[in-house]
């Protein structure tokens, strides 16, 4: 409550030296730093002082406070999302910046249009401005502003998830701001770390991080931070499914976040405990909070999260038994993301068209003063005929100039229309694999793939964040797999043992390919009978458990080697998948849903599945089938 407090005070502080200001040049230096400290408070009302600062800093006709009122409007329009406005008022910035020659304002001006074109997921823009703002703060023995820099590149390598190259860079960052004894600052790049080791799966040192982090923050006594470390961690433990730890972090969090008026956080916990509830199975209650989530991210027109929770919310009414209500939320999360998808192109294509008009509006201008200019050119033309001879011949070159450019921007708007026509294919192609998934499929296989997609959407540093077309991609990759291989066995009726070795050769090599250093070998004895004929859904569990066999082998033995072999003994089908990694003693191992759920398969196959493991001596997993 702190923090609320100090900040409205602070707030109400300015507003009383602004209404006894007896100077232009004062009132402008007030309205900076209300339009700075509102920012976090109401966007809109700091974009309101934002531009009566522009109208004042003009009267005074100064560059320099001119630029700064440009440089916090622009601030003001990126936190609220408005990219295209702010890039605007940084572009204006910098012009009026390179008039006053300060080079520190110039490159801290580029340093933030590197921000605004991060916001809007062009990395590698972003990238250039940051490595041109960082060689100049380098050079110049800048250090605090060359860190930043440096921490922005981190966070672009993060969202590009190369995590390395992030890991790296953050690190560099944390001893600088550790060294400074810039408390706040080091916790902020612990939360980065902590979430880049969350990422690569290593638990137990993403937990350390954010407890660090976690301790600062509350030494700080920054309350806002402090509730989202809480819901840091709680993500943190959902992913281990820790559930109850996940629970007892996240309201600790949420009672936080509701005292610093954090709406936006308070709605990301909630759904944070939807999720743990969901994983305890407690779907009334997981239901309650995703609904309580809902509604506060609708209160703040947060779109994209109102997606989310429509498709997280299916699969809990599809477990509560209300196939209707699941149908319901998995077709209003198809219409929003399609609308939002729609929404971006007609962005794209109105600020296209908008620089188009702009160059043609220029060239008629410009071809107006040509034609003055040529009429008065004539009627000289007999007294200086070498002179005008010249002033045409320069004429028709910048006529020819210019036509030359607007043939490039037309050139560039074409370009940029069928780019937009290949995505709207793209979207046309995912709406209708969206439809089979819940026409075909059914709410079952809704279940499962958004419990899938549950990694994706509560990642905090998405926190967030792959661009949407990058998202709607990887989602439409993973169902096209899911939903071929079932209709790979359902359209099939019955499928030979030949074709089910061949799926399995398949995958065989799809997984050497990508995962490198590995020998993947597939054997099948000679004397079965390839056209051994099997069920459908015999087939796809059989698939099934060589997938989990080899995917378990793959995250936790480390093997150099995996076998797949085939063969008959006596009346019996038998299925072998071993390696040669780390192998497990299982009694010391806690049992997890891979081994449980071979063994469903195998007992639902009538068959045995036995699993036979030593440390540092591999594994092997046999399945025993008869033969009907």
């Amino acid at each position: 409550m702190l923090f609320a407090q100090t900040s409205s005070e602070l707030l109400d502080s300015l507003k009383t030296e602004l209404s006894i200001a007896s100077t232009a040049k004062a009132r402008s230096l007030i309205l900076s730093e209300l339009t700075w400290y509102y920012v976090p408070v109401s966007h809109d009302t700091a974009i309101s002082y934002g531009m009566k600062n522009i109208e004042v800093a003009k009267s005074l006709k100064d560059d320099a406070i001119l630029g700064q009122a440009f440089s916090d409007l622009g601030y003001a329009y990126m936190e609220k999302g408005e990219l295209i406005e702010s890039r605007k008022n940084y572009h204006e910035s910098l012009k009026l910046r390179y008039q006053t020659g300060d080079s520190t304002q110039i490159y801290a001006t580029i340093t933030n249009l590197g921000s605004v074109y991060q916001r809007d997921f062009q990395s590698d823009s972003a990238m250039v401005n940051y490595l041109k703002a960082l060689s100049f703060f380098e050079r110049t023995g800048n250090d605090r502003n060359a860190d930043f820099v440096r921490n922005n590149i981190g966070v672009i390598y993060l969202d590009m998830r190369n995590y390395p190259k992030a890991l790296e860079i953050f690190q560099v960052a944390a001893a600088y701001r550790k060294a400074q004894k810039d408390d706040y600052l080091y916790a902020s790049t612990l939360t980065n770390i902590g979430s880049i080791y969350k990422n690569l799966k290593e638990f137990e040192k993403s937990e350390e991080v954010y407890l660090e982090a976690l301790r600062i923050f509350k030494a700080e006594g920054d309350d806002f931070y402090t509730s989202t470390t809480y819901n840091n961690l709680a993500t943190l433990y959902n992913a281990q499914q820790k559930s109850d730890l996940a629970i007892s972090h996240a309201e600790m969090g949420l009672v936080l976040a509701e005292q610093v008026g954090a709406d936006y956080d308070y709605a990301l916990i909630e759904s944070n405990l939807a999720q743990s509830y969901h994983d305890l199975k407690d779907y009334p209650k997981s239901r309650e909070f995703y609904l309580r989530a809902l509604t506060h991210f609708k209160a703040q027109n947060a779109e994209e999260d109102i997606a989310s929770m429509y498709l997280l919310m299916s699969p809990v009414y599809a477990a509560l038994g209300m196939p209707d209500s699941s149908a319901y939320y998995t077709t209003s999360y198809v219409d929003l993301n399609k609308r939002l998808t729609e929404q971006e192109i007609q962005q794209l294509t109105s600020d296209l068209e908008a620089r188009y008009q702009s160059e043609q509006k220029d060239a008629a201008i410009a071809r107006q003063q040509l034609e003055l200019r040529n009429k008065n050119f004539q009627l000289y033309g007999s007294l200086v005929l070498a002179v005008v001879l010249g002033i045409v011949g320069y004429l028709l070159y910048s006529q020819q100039k210019l036509k030359n450019q607007q043939l490039r921007q037309e050139g560039k708007l074409k370009a940029a229309l069928g780019q937009i026509e290949t995505q709207n294919k793209l979207q046309e192609q995912r709406m209708l694999i969206s439809r089979d998934l819940h026409d075909n499929i059914g709410a079952q296989l809704t279940f499962i793939i958004s419990a899938i997609e549950n990694l994706k959407y509560f990642d905090p540093i998405k926190d967030t964040l792959t661009h949407r077309y990058d998202s709607i991609a990887n989602f439409t990759k993973q169902t096209i797999t899911e939903l071929r291989d079932t209709i790979w066995a359902m359209n099939s009726g019955q499928i030979t043992w030949e074709q089910l070795s061949a799926r399995i050769s398949d995958y065989l090599q799809q997984a050497g390919i990508s995962t490198l250093g590995i020998n993947f070998e597939f054997e099948v004895e000679k004397s079965l009978d390839p056209n051994f004929h099997l069920v459908s859904s015999e087939g796809i569990q059989i698939y099934r458990i060589v997938q989990e066999a080899i995917q378990n082998s793959l995250k936790y033995a480390y093997p150099s080697q995996i076998l797949v072999s085939v063969s008959q003994v006596d009346n019996l089908l038998q299925l072998i998948i071993k390696d040669d990694g780390t192998g497990f003693v299982e009694s010391e191992i806690k049992a997890g849903n891979g081994l449980f759920n071979m063994r469903k398969r195998a007992e639902e196959l009538g068959g045995k599945l036995e699993v036979l493991s030593q440390a540092g001596k591999g594994t092997s997993i046999t399945l025993l089938l008869p033969k009907k």
